[in-house]
């Protein structure tokens, strides 16, 4: 089943931040599990492995907009601004173990990601943004 285009920007955020949620929730029982049985402290998994499910959200949106006018310069665009943004926020919270720090790296990188796609492809549709 393929995915459909989500068109306002209310429903990509909650789409994506529950994928960050359920992402950053399997992290932790990772972690969690592997300082269980002696492969670390918890807190030492990256926290940027919670961006799984929202590139996954992504992935499928990026699908869905097939034939959509400047779809893969958006996609650029918002990539390295979430990556850079992402990580100079996780560079602010360098205090924090590496899931705590990466986790914020990630939530950063999914809010400007999911923001530059919707308004990116708008202003390429020549469309308002809602």
């Amino acid at each position: 089943m393929a995915a459909q285009r989500i068109h306002r920007l209310t429903d990509l955020l909650a789409q994506c931040l529950a994928g960050f949620v359920i992402s950053i929730a399997g992290v932790a029982l990772m972690d969690g599990f592997f300082s269980l049985i002696g492969l670390g402290t918890f807190g030492d998994l990256n926290g940027w492995l919670a961006l799984v499910f929202p590139i996954i959200v992504f992935a499928g949106q990026f699908s869905a907009a097939k034939g959509e006018r400047g779809r893969l310069l958006v996609t650029v665009i918002g990539a390295v601004s979430a990556l850079v943004l992402g990580s100079v926020a996780a560079g602010a919270f360098s205090r924090l173990p590496p899931m705590g720090s990466g986790a914020v790296g990630a939530l950063v990188a999914t809010l400007v990601f999911a923001a530059i796609w919707h308004v990116g492809l708008a202003i390429a549709a020549g469309k308002p943004t809602s």
